[in-house]
């Protein structure tokens, strides 16, 4: 039986949300399929990969050559490939029908993106018409929990739609669960891309209020062009460099992110949209106490104040008491991030997640 996968995007060093995912499913599933990595390295334009222009373009013929290389040369039986929006969505939906038309025997689209359900929502005319058609020419669609599920059925998507819950990479899980999470340092910790997106101004807003005993950790890498120098101004005019400490950093090695998830204290990500992010996953294993939005398919998991505390995206006042009442409540931090971490052992643990796409595989290659 042929069981040769190609599974895409992917780079060298797991950069990124969507590599990060494919390479856990790789590792998991390893023993089960030949696994073709589609590697999509590039060096320009990160900060502005939604948009058509020039860089994207130039990438976009790389690898779509590339993509028509692997499917001709590998011959694989199925192709699974990431779906994002705005001209992503085109581009995803291309290089899928292309395989197909190559002679992949199936094709799964796998949604990504927190903005999806805006993006299509505000898709007209021919561009729907035409990109609707593509999408049910797809063999199986890959969401992340049943909210996308829904969503994209009631769109009038004809397509066989599988949920497959976000994995986190299995090192990581069995290093922090061997940590001392007793010994938490008090600093609060924000992981992801610095912007507007994942509401690192508005914990910049917030922070002027909040007591002088609020340390935060804000690591990751500029979100767009302009972001990181606006961040920074924003923190030196308001005196708050001793409060809000940045560290820059594209991806954390294994060793840092055990470090900060076990040792800081709570995880804040006052996100405004989300598809279901990596980050709230790893945070409910390590046992952190969680402050974040209920959007896309996070309150399909978690309940406020019974494993989590939620915010609604963009209210900075809700916020400031939110990290308030986390700095002054020692026993519901304890208890939130006990009852996270078994929201991630009974709903989103590794050996669950490879199951669910095991079984999608298989149904599609028998």
């Amino acid at each position: 039986m042929n069981n040769k996968i190609l599974i895409g995007p992917t780079n060298k060093k797991d950069i990124g949300s969507i590599p990060t995912l494919n390479r856990a499913f790789i590792d998991g599933l390893s023993k089960d399929y030949e696994f073709i990595p589609l590697h999509l390295n590039r060096k320009h334009g990160k900060s502005k990969l939604a948009n058509f222009n020039v860089v994207n373009l130039y990438y976009f013929i790389r690898q779509y050559f590339k993509l028509i290389y692997l499917v001709v040369i590998k011959r694989p039986k199925i192709v699974h490939y990431a779906i994002t929006s705005f001209w992503n969505f085109e581009k995803s939906l291309l290089f899928l029908n292309t395989a197909k038309l190559l002679g992949a025997k199936k094709v799964i689209g796998h949604l990504h993106g927190g903005s999806f359900d805006v993006f299509i929502d505000n898709l007209k005319g021919g561009r729907r018409k035409i990109s609707f058609r593509l999408f049910n020419n797809l063999d199986a669609v890959v969401v992340a929990s049943d909210f996308w599920k829904d969503y994209l059925e009631n769109k009038n998507i004809k397509t066989l739609v599988r949920v497959v819950n976000n994995p986190i990479n299995a090192e990581y899980v069995n290093k922090v669960q061997i940590e001392d999470t007793n010994k938490r340092n008090g600093r609060f910790l924000f992981l992801g891309a610095l912007g507007k997106r994942k509401g690192v101004y508005d914990l910049i807003e917030a922070s002027k209020k909040i007591t002088d005993d609020f340390k935060l950790d804000l690591i990751g890498s500029e979100d767009r062009k302009g972001d990181l120098h606006s961040i920074q101004n924003l923190i030196s005019e308001n005196k708050l460099s001793s409060k809000i400490n940045i560290i820059l950093s594209e991806k954390l090695s294994l060793k840092d992110k055990v470090k900060y998830f076990s040792g800081n204290e709570v995880f804040l990500f006052p996100t405004h949209n989300e598809n279901f992010p990596l980050v709230i996953i790893e945070a409910a294993c390590a046992r952190m106490p969680i402050i974040t939005a209920p959007v896309g398919a996070i309150p399909e998991f978690f309940t406020h104040m019974e494993n989590i505390y939620f915010v609604e995206p963009g209210n900075v006042e809700e916020i400031r008491n939110a990290v308030e009442f986390m700095l002054t409540n020692k026993d519901v931090r304890e208890r939130l991030g006990k009852a996270a971490r078994r929201v991630y052992e009974e709903k989103l643990s590794e050996e669950r997640i490879m199951k669910q796409l095991d079984d999608l595989y298989r149904t599609l290659i028998n």
